[in-house]
């Protein structure tokens, strides 16, 4: 077929889509800024299983606390996809730790290096090309006006990592799937909205490590799988990866007057004798949170992933979304491609999936809108929530799990009001949730088709909703 697709950034999204893409028997290209042992985070995630299970992996068996299938890791040995210790319930913790919630989680802790691994590996088998030590550094576009339809992207520059060399690389569609940096998307010009930066509100530090831990010392010192939720603006947990091994974490506001997350984490090890010195694994990095870009795509161009923002705002957990995204996007394109398009209305098709059809986008913008909310609140006004019962368990599991779930709250306040302290605070939290809901609301009417004209109607009125946010 003679249609060219780079992806620039082998993340799960673009790789899902080079692979499906590829298996269409539509050349693609992967350029990655690593190597193949750098792929991924060198630790392990709690993953969404329904979109592991959309990307064709086979998920293990639930027995109790534990899972079992061919995926599975060993007791004692590091290889496999997912840790063996399930978490089918996870507990929430109020900062001051008095007070306690259990979800159900839809997750599985997948290791993220081998889930990165795996992921180009298929691309690679099915077809696609892969080079490794590569960057994007620019698209190479022409403007024939002033909007959004009168760009056309044409290619990439690519650097040689090993060389030091650029040079042009010219495809029918081009793919960012590098992460949050979005360098490609940022060199379009810049009234364009697609052009947008991140600003810090919209990022977390996170950092966690794994640990050995002593057996014998463990019996004596018991460590639930659990999060403590709105802990410094954000969170901190512990998740049990074996009896011997667990993974400690924790992250904050990316902001100059928050703690570093790491003293979060050796506060909490100094109070746990079981947890060892030895670190096996963990590391660190900015976290995306913020609400997700308003358009993925121009014509010959489309975004997808970190790059995107399409983090669950509540937790920062994207390989979920990615991957979703990727397999949107692969059918997309693959018609694009057999019909020979890569213009605005084509490309199109992906925005309406991932905020119509899939409402996964509606839900992401609503929980951003929560987001700045909750972490603007004190441990004094968290802990009184957690107390009177307006953070219940239902609404955080929604919450936890990407979904934004706001009526059984709003239909608690007047109740909630009434005879109890710190009005203030409640009727904050009513009128954000409220705006939470009238924005999920907005997404799920997003236009189905690209019309200049009516996309910029509802842009306008998602600004107005989002910049009440912050009021």
């Amino acid at each position: 077929m003679n249609y060219h697709v780079v992806i620039v950034g082998a993340g799960p999204g673009g790789c899902v889509l080079a692979r499906e893409l590829a298996r269409e028997g539509i050349p693609v290209t992967i350029y990655e800024k690593g190597s193949f042992s750098q792929l991924g985070h060198d630790w392990s995630d709690l993953v969404e299983i329904e979109p592991l299970a959309a990307a064709g992996f086979e998920i293990p068996e639930l027995e109790g606390n534990r899972w079992v299938g061919t995926l599975v890791k060993k007791e004692t040995e590091d290889e496999g996809l997912f840790e063996p210790h399930a978490i089918p319930r996870l507990k929430l913790y109020s900062p001051d730790y008095q007070a306690v919630k259990e979800i159900k989680t839809g997750m599985i802790t997948t290791d993220r290096r081998k889930l990165g691994q795996e992921l180009v590996e298929q691309a690679r088998q099915a077809g696609a090309q892969i080079y490794y030590h590569r960057e994007g550094m620019q698209l190479l576009y022409r403007e024939k006006g002033n909007s959004l339809e009168d760009l056309e992207v044409y290619g990439v520059t690519v650097k040689d990592g090993e060389k030091g060399e650029c040079r042009e690389v010219h495809a029918d569609l081009v793919v960012e799937s590098s992460g949050y940096y979005s360098i490609l998307r940022k060199s379009l010009p810049a009234h364009l909205d697609l052009a947008r930066h991140f600003p810090n509100s919209e990022f977390a530090m996170v950092h966690r490590e794994v640990r050995l831990r002593d057996r014998e010392k463990a019996k004596n010192d018991p460590l639930p799988d659990h999060y403590r939720y709105g802990y410094h603006s954000g969170y901190q947990w512990s998740h049990v990866h074996t009896p011997g091994k667990i993974d400690i974490g924790a992250g904050v506001r990316y902001a100059f007057n928050q703690p570093d997350p790491r003293d979060i984490i050796e506060e909490y090890i100094s109070r746990h004798p079981s947890i060892m010195a030895y670190r096996v694994r963990g590391g660190r990095s900015p976290c995306i949170v913020g609400k997700p870009l308003d358009n993925f795509v121009a014509p010959g161009f489309l975004v997808l992933g970190d790059a995107a923002s399409t983090s669950i705002p509540t937790t920062g957990c994207g390989t979920g979304s990615a991957l979703m995204a990727g397999l949107w996007a692969s059918r997309v394109i693959a018609e694009a491609a057999r019909e020979g398009r890569n213009d605005l209305g084509k490309l199109w098709d992906f925005n309406r999936k991932f905020y119509r059809d899939g409402s996964r986008g509606a839900h992401l913008a609503a929980l951003s809108a929560v987001r700045p909310m909750l972490q603007s609140l004190n441990h004094d006004s968290l802990n009184h929530l957690y107390r009177i019962g307006l953070l219940e368990g239902g609404e955080l599991e929604k919450s936890i799990n990407g979904e934004f779930m706001a009526p059984p709250l709003l239909q608690k306040l007047p109740s909630i009001f009434r005879g109890l302290s710190r009005p203030y605070l409640l009727r904050t939290m009513g009128r954000v949730l409220s705006l939470a809901g009238q924005i999920y609301r907005h997404y799920s009417r997003y236009p189905a088709e690209w019309e200049a004209g009516s996309f910029s109607q509802w842009k306008t009125e998602a600004e107005k909703l989002f910049s009440r946010v912050y009021d």
